[in-house]
């Protein structure tokens, strides 16, 4: 029997990939993206890569792991971009996260022959991501595949373990990308909500006529859609609601209950048990925790019920709530107004960054400057464990850096995690410094 030749095969399935979007009225030919990422210096290593936005952080999943796009269709032609680069790239954008959980979506729609990658690419950058990678990788989301990837899937099989194939999920339905990660945080290119928005308008107008023939035969009007108003928050709601507001909820307690409970019980955990917990735990704040577990502590929490941690046998479920209570926010906890000066940490001399973070957090509310004080000084407590945790301020600022601070529209590019991760760093390792010029009535300390 003649040996399959699946490199043919995956070509031949493109090119009928690419006569279908043609038939659809899709665009055929790669068009620059407009350029998305004011904050990307022309000195970046990548910038010859970086600037077409392939890959793109996106934010977090309904875990709390971070999120990294890539978007086949913001790939120029292959002459115009060095593949190895391209993999060099990837590569040092994970290095930023493979220490923590991460997922990983990849929008297959605009891959074509002009920009697709060799197979001996694809093979070299499987080979690539060594158990480092793979590790906490915890899913990966290939949204509109085609018979392209059935064919790349059989090639590749050989070398995929069980366990990483288990991690894959295809997604048929940009929509369904929904259930799994907060869809309003995702960066979605332009060019694959025009081709889902073709698809859907086609697909309307077919449903819409079917309706109207059926609504014709029986005599009946539209119905009216009613839109019902937004539930407003439970008197004890936690996640979701302003600090001001879970403060009047509280009798004027500056610091929310939902965090002094996770502190007080990860602090407690790590002075009196005999067994290696709370503080000393490797990889605190680095692990995901069960979704379905951290909706329902959100849920007590909401309820104004009481929360025992003990009773889940996972110390990592008290440290995503609080990651997850910082996240939800309405206005993050460094301000909308502070992100900008932050952004400005690394042109600032380094024997004088300390002192910009000391004048940056004294322009913060009191209430804010109060509650992130707490937070900061946890935190170092937890830096001052990392001989036993792995977590130095470094790895810290990894993981809190973007639940203290965003922007006030979309999510923090690849490029500004540098300035944030740095300032929380900052605050971290020079908590006594920075945070002693200024004392606010009725704040407490972990």
């Amino acid at each position: 029997m003649a040996e399959i030749d699946y490199e043919k095969l995956a070509e031949i399935e493109l090119q009928k990939d690419e006569a279908a979007d043609t038939q659809a009225g899709q665009e055929g030919l790669f068009v620059p993206p407009t350029p998305e990422d004011p904050e990307l210096n022309v000195n970046h290593p990548y910038y010859d890569v970086a600037r077409h936005g392939i890959i793109q952080l996106a934010g977090d999943d309904s875990s709390g792991r971070k999120v990294i796009t890539f978007s086949c269709c913001r790939m120029p032609p292959s002459h115009q971009l060095n593949h190895t680069r391209l993999l060099e790239y990837l590569k040092y954008t994970l290095d930023q996260y493979v220490e923590n959980d991460y997922t990983v979506v990849y929008f297959h729609y605009g891959l074509k022959s002009l920009n697709k990658p060799s197979l001996k690419w694809l093979q070299t950058a499987y080979k690539e991501f060594d158990r480092k990678y793979k590790k906490n990788l915890k899913a990966l989301y290939v949204v509109h595949p085609t018979n392209f990837i059935k064919i790349l899937w059989n090639i590749f099989k050989p070398l995929i373990s069980h366990k990483f194939g288990k991690k894959i999920t295809y997604l048929n339905y940009l929509s369904d990308l929904g259930e799994h990660l907060k869809y309003d945080q995702l960066n979605i290119p332009q060019e694959v909500i025009r081709y889902v928005a073709n698809l859907i308008d086609i697909a309307s107008l077919f449903l819409r006529h079917d309706e109207n023939l059926r609504r014709k035969q029986k005599g009946k009007l539209p119905p009216v859609v009613k839109v019902p108003p937004p539930r407003p928050p439970l008197p004890t709601q936690q996640f979701g609601v302003s600090l001001q507001y879970i403060k009047d909820k509280n009798k004027g307690e500056l610091i929310p209950p939902v965090m002094k409970e996770t502190v007080s019980y990860l602090k407690s955990k790590g002075e009196f048990c005999s067994k290696t917990k709370g503080l000393q735990v490797e990889g605190l704040f680095r692990r995901s925790a069960s979704i379905q577990t951290i909706k329902a502590v959100q849920k007590l929490y909401n309820q104004g019920k009481s929360v025992n941690f003990d009773d889940y046998h996972d110390i990592h479920i008290p440290a995503v709530i609080l990651k997850t209570f910082l996240r939800e926010l309405p206005q993050p906890l460094l301000t909308f107004e502070c992100y900008d000066h932050i952004l400005g940490i690394t042109s600032v001399e380094s024997c004088l960054r300390v002192t910009r973070c000391k004048q940056i957090i004294q322009d913060l509310p009191d209430h804010n400057y109060v509650v992130l004080k707490y937070l900061i000084c946890f935190l170092h407590m937890v830096s001052q464990e990392s001989i036993y945790n792995r977590m130095t301020a470094s790895s810290l600022a990894c993981v809190f850096g973007l639940n203290l601070v965003w922007p006030s529209k979309g999510t923090a590019s690849l490029s500004a995690l540098v300035p944030l991760n740095l300032f929380t760093e900052l605050l971290i390792d020079f908590y006594t410094n920075i945070f002693t010029s200024r004392t606010v009535p009725g704040e407490v300390l972990p």
